[in-house]
């Protein structure tokens, strides 16, 4: 049996992958997950910000996750190389700028402590 894993859909996506997803991971149709998202949005405005959170902290899908998994919930299709997209572009430029600036925080506080 292969192993069950969280990422952001490359393919089911409407800004990040991030609720086709967990709907992949759970099983069931994304748009249920969509909207309920939206109502928790709509009522306590705290799914956003999870929402983000893990648009920055789940991995992206690999090309080949889906392949055999016993799931047939929908047709995948995959897009061709020419239909990049814009947000996983950015996506990728934040992590890694991120990346960058907690390495930079890291160094500044050992350069602290090596100077005690």
């Amino acid at each position: 049996m292969m192993e069950r894993r969280l990422y952001r859909s490359q393919q089911d996506k409407r800004l990040f992958g991030v609720c086709g997803g967990i709907a992949h991971f759970l099983r069931m149709d994304s748009t249920l997950v969509r909207v309920g998202v939206v109502i928790l949005t709509v009522c306590t405005g705290i799914p956003i910000l999870i929402y983000l959170l893990l648009a920055m902290i789940m991995p992206k899908e690999p090309r080949w996750s889906y392949v055999g998994d016993g799931f047939d919930g929908f047709e995948r299709t995959y897009p061709s190389p020419s239909r990049m997209n814009d947000l996983d572009s950015e996506i990728d430029r934040l992590e890694k700028r991120a990346l960058v600036q907690e390495v930079h925080r890291l160094r500044t506080e050992l350069g602290k402590y090596k100077s005690i």
